[in-house]
């Protein structure tokens, strides 16, 4: 997070109160050190899914299914359905636990493996696909996801700011030189990507929010 922790937590006060599964989530989370969107974004993810109408979503990193959850109340609101996609097989199973605590589980499928291996077996278009996964690989996820992306569909993906580190000018460790370059390589290619429209948002980590025209 690269602006302060008051405001991200003034923004935490704006949302509707989350539930005892949220909080038990985010705590396990932070007590595990596992990656999950913060709650702003989760809000914001289920926000535009709703707003988009979006009824066919794919999300790449699964984690503990934070975000799932979001992803699956929009798709409850638009009657559709998420696919989710994650190689931890761990992290997997939490997730299957929470989404059927969240009483979501028919609108989830969950597929456990490398999605890099796993994209180019699905078939049929998505309104509506979310990354959350690894930053390095952020243009070949890309380049998988995009014969899936249908017409007017929206991209979404997370932690694309790096703690404010792609910023020209940003002071940060020498050692993160590599994912720092990357990260604005991959952002100004999609910045000028045929067919798209790009916004990115600087909160929580960054979102990149690209629709298809």
């Amino acid at each position: 997070m690269f602006y302060p922790f008051e405001l991200e937590k003034y923004l935490e006060e704006l949302l509707p109160p989350r539930e005892e599964l949220l909080l038990e989530m985010e705590s396990e989370a932070l007590r595990e050190t596992i990656p999950v969107v913060t709650p702003a974004v989760g809000h914001f993810l289920q926000l535009l899914l709703e707003t988009a109408g979006a009824r066919s979503i794919l999300e790449i990193g699964t984690a503990t299914g934070y975000s799932t959850v979001y992803l699956a109340r929009g798709a409850r609101h638009t009657g559709g359905k998420v696919l989710t996609i994650d190689m931890n097989k761990g992290r997997m199973a939490k997730a299957v636990e929470y989404i059927a605590r969240a009483g979501l589980a028919d609108l989830v499928e969950f597929r456990e493996g490398n999605a890099l291996k796993l994209l180019p077996e699905i078939s049929g278009k998505f309104d509506f696909i979310f990354v959350d996964a690894a930053k390095g690989e952020y243009r070949q996820y890309l380049e998988a996801i995009l014969p899936l992306v249908a017409d007017k569909g929206i991209l979404v993906l997370d932690n694309v700011l790096f703690r404010g580190w792609v910023v020209p000018g940003a002071v940060y460790d020498a050692k993160y030189n590599k994912m720092v370059e990357t990260l604005r390589a991959f952002l100004q290619y999609l910045a000028e990507l045929p067919g798209y429209k790009l916004s990115v948002l600087p909160f929580g980590d960054g979102l990149a929010i690209a629709r298809k025209i």
